[in-house]
Parts: structure tokens; C-alpha cells; sequence
């Protein structure tokens, strides 16, 4: 599982690339990094909460050093060899190390009660994340960001997308916890 995180984090680091645009817009979508640690934890056979938390850490982790490993060969950062360029783009993971801190366990313990109990509220949260985001970095952009609203402008289509992809996912999970329930259900009580 931590290899398929990492595969995440390089192949996200080749979406972003090194200019602005659209691709760096798509880079910059922050809920696609909560469903590392949500899956890892859902797939994975962890028996306990905390365990499958522990999980989640590591997933992101590894999909940030991934992506940062990545970015040694996608960002131009100059005329100097490829250690130079490894090391400062791995001078960001402890940054970001610091959200994961928080993130990576509450989504690997999210995706854990969504693969013991089929949780709405586990597959709502996750959702929300898609959902809520477009409407963060708007805010974001207005009262705290000097009155640029970055990455928003110029991509409302990403960003209607990112939300019926929230929308979509959560769709999906409530019919898949639906047909779970069912099929556990004793003969007779259909």
C-alpha cells in the first residue's frame, strides 16, 4: 500500500508539473490527498482504530515523499546536479509533514469505521472534503489571500468537478453500504 501512495504522490507531481495553468490548478486540489490515507486504511487489514490511523500516516507520508521526489525532476530548479535539486524539494515534506500529522490519521481512521461499518458519516466526511473545498480557497482568496482568490480563478469547471466528484463519491458509497447491508442482512428480513 505505501508503494501505491507513493506512486500517487509522483504521478501528482507530474500532473502539477512546473508552470501555471490548468495542470498546476489540478496540483493544487488538496481533498485528493485525503483519499490516500481514507483508502489505505479501507484497504488495508488493519484489526484496530488505532492501527488503521498509523496506516493513514504512513500512506500520506509516502505519497508526499513521492511526490517530492518527483518534483527533483519536474521542477527546474536550476543549473546544479540532481542531489542539489532532491534536496530542495525534500526541504518541504517536514512542512507538510505537519498537516499530515493531523490529516493521515483522522482520514485512515475514517477509512477504517467505512470498512468495518459502511459509515455515512465516514463516506459523508470524505466527501465533504471535495465538497467544501472550492468554497475554502474562494474564501480564502477573499478575506485572507490579498484579494486573489488562488487556484480558483479562470477553473470553475475543475472545481464544479471537484465538487460532483464529492457528491458522486458519496453516491457511490451509500449504494455500496446499502447493497452491504442487504446482503448481511439474516434470510427473511428483506
Amino acid at each position: 500500500m505505501l508503494g501505491l501512495a507513493a506512486a500517487f504522490g509522483m504521478a501528482s507531481a507530474c500532473v502539477k508539473g512546473n508552470g501555471g495553468g490548468m495542470r498546476d490548478a489540478i496540483g493544487n486540489i488538496s481533498a485528493v490527498w485525503l483519499l490516500v490515507p481514507f483508502l489505505a486504511a479501507a484497504a488495508g487489514g488493519a484489526r484496530r482504530l488505532t492501527t488503521a490511523a498509523l496506516a493513514g500516516l504512513a500512506a500520506t507520508l509516502a505519497a508526499l515523499c513521492g511526490f517530492y521526489f518527483a518534483d527533483s525532476f519536474v521542477l527546474d530548479l536550476g543549473p546544479h546536479p540532481w542531489l542539489t535539486d532532491l534536496a530542495l524539494t525534500m526541504h518541504a515534506v517536514p512542512y507538510y509533514a505537519e498537516f499530515a500529522l493531523l490529516s493521515g490519521p483522522v482520514f485512515g481512521a475514517l477509512g477504517f469505521v467505512w470498512r468495518r461499518r459502511y459509515s455515512l458519516a465516514a463516506a459523508g466526511l470524505l466527501a465533504a472534503a471535495f465538497v467544501f473545498e472550492p468554497g475554502a480557497w474562494w474564501l480564502y482568496g477573499r478575506y485572507l489571500g490579498g484579494g486573489t482568490a488562488y487556484p480558483v480563478p479562470g477553473y470553475p469547471a475543475l472545481w464544479l468537478g471537484e465538487i460532483s466528484f464529492g457528491i458522486g463519491s458519496f453516491a457511490l458509497l451509500a449504494s455500496f453500504a446499502r447493497w452491504q447491508a442487504k446482503r448481511t442482512m439474516p434470510p427473511g428480513q428483506v
